[in-house]
């Protein structure tokens, strides 16, 4: 929410800069615009940027969750197949739990290296591990084998979700192009003006910070695990290592 707050006043500073040297310089111009058609071009102008904006932020919006569920769905995962291996002859089971806990451990480490959204070689082993241990499980958990094959097939799955949903944004060209617009649709109401400089001002101003909120929505959308509003983090699986750990440290 900080973070949110001071982009918020990085605009602001600027933007009412900005204002009073137009104002100051451009006074009478500002003034025969507001008598024109211009007034009513900006308002169309703006029904469309807001059309066009609400549909990318939805996208994004969906995305998000679909990213967010993935996430929780894999770390439910986890649990389910934590719990059926100890169905498992204790050797067996031990090791299985090692390398599930080092898978967990695998993906908060790089996911702090910002490697959240690469298959990268620690946890590819940690799951290849497992899989090449199934076979052996399953025999030992006996009647069993289906849940657990089902229990490891989810967790695959939601994976594969996860990575898949974690490199998905917007176009690049879009984004830039939503970016000018917003800077266009910010600068031009600069130039349309009532006659107190003050409700001028806080008009202007709530038109310019409304538009720049929207930016700020759609690249956070964009950016799921950038620290934000809107981050994703490594809690849950956190919590599920010292939950399956019985709290003890882990180091990878």
């Amino acid at each position: 929410m900080l973070a949110f707050l001071k982009r918020i006043f990085l605009f602001l500073v600027p933007f009412s800069l900005l204002f009073w040297l137009i104002h100051s310089q451009f006074e009478s111009s500002i003034a025969r615009s507001s008598q024109t058609a211009i007034a009513g071009f900006y308002s169309t102008d703006g029904l469309v940027f807001g059309l066009i904006i609400g549909f990318v932020i939805q996208r994004g919006w969906e995305i998000w969750t679909n990213l967010s569920e993935s996430v929780q769905t894999e770390i439910d995962a986890i649990r389910e197949v934590w719990k059926w291996v100890w169905y498992a002859k204790p050797a067996l089971r031990d090791k299985a739990h090692k390398h599930l806990e080092g898978y967990i451990s695998s993906i908060i480490s790089e996911w702090h290296k910002g490697r959240e959204t690469r298959r990268t070689k620690g946890v590819e082993e940690e799951i290849d591990n497992l899989r090449d241990m199934l076979s052996d499980l399953s025999v030992s958990v006996g009647p069993l084998d289906d849940q657990l094959q089902i229990a490891f097939a989810n967790l695959i799955e939601a994976r594969n979700r996860r990575l898949n949903f974690s490199n998905e944004h917007m176009p690049f060209i879009l984004k830039r192009v939503l970016i000018f617009t917003d800077a266009v649709f910010i600068l031009l109401s600069l130039f349309i003006t009532l006659n107190n400089t003050y409700l001028d001002f806080l008009f202007t101003a709530s038109i310019g910070l409304i538009a720049f909120t929207l930016i700020v929505v759609v690249d956070d959308l964009d950016n799921p695990f950038r620290p934000g509003t809107w981050e994703i983090t490594t809690e849950g699986f956190e919590k599920l290592l010292k939950e399956l750990t019985g709290g003890k440290e882990h180091v990878s």
